[in-house]
């Protein structure tokens, strides 16, 4: 059985992690397919939202497979692992287009890196949310010390990331981990929605208003209100933005090509 199902609906791509059996934790194998699936869709001119969630009903990804990981450090700890070849993991690729997690239960440690890559976090109400990397004896790692932080904010992120507590659903509501709140049932459905929402809209002006807002967050406002204007001059040059007023004005639903 594939550890990752991947189906395109229209022009989105949805993956689905798929090891329920072990609560969706990431194998090597699945890290590798993952950051794969990525890579083409962000490739794919035809392709222009993601949509990530996890199999069954208890996990979105309860991170790394922790039984893997042991042998590893074990033999790190002895000095005598032999060097592994270091593959692009998918927290580290650079994203142009958007990401929506569909967070349908736990959503813990590298699970909670995986969600963290994405712009919208659609969560079920039984969701639970969880760095944990202090309560392994390891660092809490897939970018959770880099991106929580810039999210929730400096107090929020510092207590999750050295306290390694759970949040439940409604907490990660209220401090901004999560966009939505809905039930088990709707996770999927409502991730949907919005993905199908942001693939009707203009693909070119959707990308440059993500990188003039993650680029944003490390600049001054001088400096981010400058990159607004580079990154929106050719966008007003495009044929979308031509179809974008004309169909407001004409009164209809726009009907955008990424051009």
């Amino acid at each position: 059985m594939s550890q990752l199902l991947v189906e395109t609906r229209g022009r989105v791509m949805e993956i689905t992690l798929n090891r329920p059996e072990a609560m969706n934790a990431m194998s090597p194998e699945m890290t590798q397919g993952l950051t794969e699936a990525l890579t083409r869709f962000e490739a794919d001119d035809e392709l222009w939202v993601a949509l990530i969630t996890g199999a069954g009903e208890r996990a979105f990804c309860a991170g790394a497979d922790l039984g893997r990981m042991q042998q590893t450090l074990e033999g790190q700890a002895a000095g005598n692992s032999a060097p592994v070849a270091r593959n692009t993991p998918p927290w580290e690729l650079e994203l142009s287009k958007p990401v929506i997690a569909a967070v349908n239960g736990h959503c813990l440690a590298g699970g909670l890196g995986l969600a963290l890559i994405c712009d919208v976090r659609i969560a079920s109400d039984n969701a639970t949310f969880g760095c944990l990397g202090t309560l392994r004896g390891i660092v809490p790692g897939a970018g959770q010390t880099q991106r929580l932080p810039r999210l929730i904010g400096p107090a929020n992120a510092m207590w999750l990331l050295l306290s390694a507590e759970r949040i439940k659903a409604d907490e990660a509501l209220r401090i901004g981990l999560v966009n939505k709140v809905v039930s088990q049932a709707e996770v999927l459905p409502e991730a949907r929605r919005w993905a199908d929402l942001l693939a009707e809209r203009a693909p070119l002006a959707v990308r440059a208003a993500k990188e003039a807002a993650t680029k944003g967050l490390t600049l001054s406002l001088s400096e981010g209100l400058k990159l607004e204007l580079a990154l929106a001059a050719p966008v007003r040059r495009s044929a979308d933005a031509v179809e974008g007023v004309k169909a407001f004005n004409e009164k209809r639903a726009a009907v955008f090509t990424g051009r």
